[in-house]
């Protein structure tokens, strides 16, 4: 049995994947990276449910945060036919938010359209920047009546 060669989310599909893919996965998944491109996903997830009241679907996501290319990392290789460009897509995200959910930033329900909300890691952050807000605003009364 051979091994695929290329990376999980890519798997399947007969041309090597893009450098511009694969430099992008690794942003989106780095160590020293994942953390912020996750926070403004959730970022936006919040400002979605908020404004809505249902989550983005996963191509709005993504469309969001790399708007300049319509939320794909790059042009596809030459010759995939429309399957392998579904397999390409849905394989890059799924890995992507994947690692997101991991990091409790996001989550979403499986087989549920627009069931992407934030994650409990998220929420914890938030009520923290909340409550450090809310000292702050009585610090500065304080200071202003004194």
């Amino acid at each position: 049995m051979a091994v695929d060669p290329y990376p999980i989310w890519w798997r399947g599909i007969s041309a090597p994947p893009p450098a511009q893919w694969v430099y992008l996965f690794e942003e989106f998944t780095g160590d020293d990276t994942a953390d912020e491109w996750a926070l403004s996903a959730a970022i936006f997830i919040a400002q979605t449910r908020r404004r809505t009241g249902a989550g983005p679907t996963f191509s709005e996501l993504f469309a969001h945060l790399l708007p300049d290319s319509n939320g794909l990392p790059g042009p596809f290789p030459p010759g995939l036919d429309f399957f392998a460009r579904r397999r390409a897509v849905t394989g890059f995200r799924g890995h992507v938010t994947i690692e997101w959910r991991r990091r409790a930033l996001i989550s979403w329900d499986k087989d549920v359209t627009r069931s992407l909300r934030v994650g409990r890691q998220f929420r914890e952050r938030s009520r923290q920047r909340q409550l450090a807000r809310g000292r702050a605003g009585v610090r500065r009364e304080i200071y202003r009546s004194a």
